[in-house]
């Protein structure tokens, strides 16, 4: 399991979206154009690839910004 800083995790989080020169941590992903389900299934992918971590269904649908993903795979 690779630990992440918010930096980091912002990092791989934004390469996902071609918009990624405004996600900040404060966005709401949700929001972000390119947002769809399939888009969910593809940050949750990364998130496991990158940092080994399976974020539970219920704690990523109670997410709403980058900066709440990225405390989820803290408490992991």
């Amino acid at each position: 399991m690779t630990l992440s800083t918010l930096q980091n995790f912002l990092e791989v989080f934004s390469s996902l979206f071609q918009e990624r020169d405004v996600i900040t941590a404060d966005s709401n992903f949700r929001e972000l154009e390119e947002w769809s389900s399939m888009q969910a299934l593809i940050v949750i992918a990364a998130i496991d690839e990158h940092f080994g971590i399976t974020i539970p269904e219920r704690d990523f649908r109670a997410a709403q910004t980058v900066s709440d993903l990225h405390q989820l795979t803290l408490k992991q």
